[in-house]
């Protein structure tokens, strides 16, 4: 758990640098009826290119650019929001085989959920605002869209998954790194808050 805690704060870093990019490695085998898990994951992210290649081609600019705000400001929330729920289990693991350090473990993650979770209050209310100032996607259609971002970002995250190390050092390891990890998930989180306006800006120039 804690391992794959660290290595999704990676991933999140070189995936808002790629946003919007996917790979998927698919293998045929012609023996099997029924679809695979990895089958299924590449129809969804399938399902994704195609809903935004489709939306992005009938747009003008300033539309154009508020969609891919709009959406590459969920994929951060989204994967944001995922690296929360494993921050917790690892904290939680750690605090269940390591009573000695379960003071110390909570405490120190109720100060790391309060900075991120406001932050993530206030990139969530960014995002229906932008989601409600649109007339090009009706919101049904948008709900729809971020549950086909959210099942990829999963899909991605599950390749990272590992067995739980809760050992001291390990636990003692991943709070060493809570300050650095609050850091990257705020200045994440405060770049959607801004992204939409300088693009606009750029663009008009």
């Amino acid at each position: 758990m804690v391992l794959r805690f660290l290595t999704l704060v990676l991933f999140c870093a070189v995936s808002l640098v790629s946003s919007g990019s996917f790979v998927v490695a698919q293998e045929e085998n012609a023996e099997k009826s029924e679809p695979s898990a990895d089958d299924l994951a590449a129809a969804q992210v399938d399902a994704l290119q195609g809903k935004v290649s489709d939306t992005m081609s009938s747009l003008e600019i300033e539309d154009m650019t508020h969609f891919t705000v709009l959406y590459s400001n969920y994929t951060v929330y989204s994967m944001v929001k995922a690296v929360r729920d494993d921050v917790e289990g690892a904290i939680q693991a750690c605090a269940e085989n390591n009573k000695d350090m379960e003071s110390s473990l909570f405490d120190r993650f109720e100060k790391w959920d309060k900075v991120v979770g406001d932050s993530m209050v206030e990139a969530h209310d960014n995002i229906q605002n932008l989601a409600l100032a649109q007339t090009y996607m009706p919101q049904s259609e948008l709900k729809t869209l971020f549950g086909l971002i959210a099942a990829t970002r999963e899909k991605d995250s599950s390749r990272f998954e590992t067995t739980p190390v809760t050992t001291p050092e390990a636990c003692d390891f991943m709070m060493s790194k809570m300050d650095e990890t609050e850091d990257s998930m705020v200045h994440m989180l405060r770049a959607t808050l801004i992204s939409f306006p300088a693009l606009l800006q750029k663009n008009q120039k």
